[in-house]
């Protein structure tokens, strides 16, 4: 039986919002913290106000820290509980200052690094799904077996996912750890010595300068190692394929997140970092022919052939 209109207000506003979202009303509000209005922040910034039906409120803090402490006073002020933080420096201020709220990040690669995550502060990952990258990879090469992998100390999360979608597909992951980009080289050269077959080039900030990310891709041209690299502008320098992610799926996982947590509670629920299940493949066929390599019918139509 429903509740009577003066019970009904006499509860608390948590309450009320679970009852309304029961009964079909309109979806919580929700706060979009981004940490600037360029490339991937922007582009998943817009996405998640499209795929939103309810009122999202942005707030930009313009890639500095100078309008901080404006926006989080705002933000604390604001009923709505639930946030999204939007890009590195988004989560990292939330992460020191909105700890009354329920918040969602994505499009942030160094989570270990910053000590982003916390029972009220969960993920979604920037990473396509290595299930998909490595099957991709692996139609396109049949014989590979060994895969390398180049990463810093704060990548375990990036490691943990590797060997595991390599393991379901038979494959060997060979991981070297570094403590900074001057050290990359040497680490891939290591890998070559242990006889792996390609390299996958993770999106590690920690250690990937743009002057070490042109050192790997010249010694992998040079020594005929094929790369998946984490971007398509890195076929022009030799990858054999890269991978990227979906903004709206990036948007719909993140608010999928916020939907699973119950309004009003102190946490997030769910694993630290959730996963992608999708991957934009896209293949060199200029390298696919250096390495004599015939892209499969299949994959061409899952993939995007250049």
């Amino acid at each position: 039986m429903l509740l009577s209109l003066h019970r009904l207000f006499a509860l608390p506003p948590a309450l009320m919002l679970v009852l309304s979202l029961l009964c079909g009303g309109a979806r919580a509000d929700i706060i979009v913290l981004a940490s600037d209005d360029k490339g991937a922040v922007a582009a998943a910034t817009v996405a998640l106000q499209g795929a939103y039906s309810g009122r999202v409120t942005v707030h930009n803090l313009a890639g500095s820290r100078e309008r901080e402490s404006q926006i989080v006073r705002d933000i604390k002020a604001s009923s709505v509980q639930q946030v999204v933080a939007v890009g590195l420096l988004a989560a990292q201020v939330a992460r020191q200052r909105l700890d009354q709220k329920q918040v969602v990040f994505c499009q942030v690669l160094n989570i270990e690094e910053f000590n982003l995550v916390a029972p009220w502060m969960k993920g979604v990952s920037g990473i396509p799904s290595l299930p998909r990258q490595f099957a991709a990879w692996k139609a396109l090469d049949p014989g590979l077996r060994r895969i390398g992998l180049i990463t810093g100390h704060h990548a375990s999360y990036m490691v943990s996912e590797a060997q595991a979608a390599a393991r379901a597909l038979g494959l060997e992951l060979v991981h070297v750890a570094v403590p900074s980009d001057r050290a990359v080289l040497s680490a891939l050269q290591e890998l070559r010595e242990r006889r792996i077959q390609g390299l996958w080039l993770a999106p590690d900030s920690t250690i990937l300068s743009q002057r070490a990310i042109l050192d790997v891709m010249a010694h992998s041209v040079r020594h005929n190692l094929p790369v998946l690299a984490f971007s398509p502008a890195l076929l022009k320098e030799g990858a054999l394929l890269a991978a990227t992610a979906d903004t709206r799926e990036i948007a719909s996982a993140t608010l999928d997140r916020l939907r699973r947590a119950s309004p009003g509670a102190d946490h997030v629920p769910g694993e630290a970092l959730e996963p992608l299940s999708g991957a934009r493949i896209t293949i060199s066929a200029a390298a696919a022919a250096r390495f004599n390599l015939t892209v499969p019918a299949r994959l061409r139509e899952q993939a995007d052939v250049q």
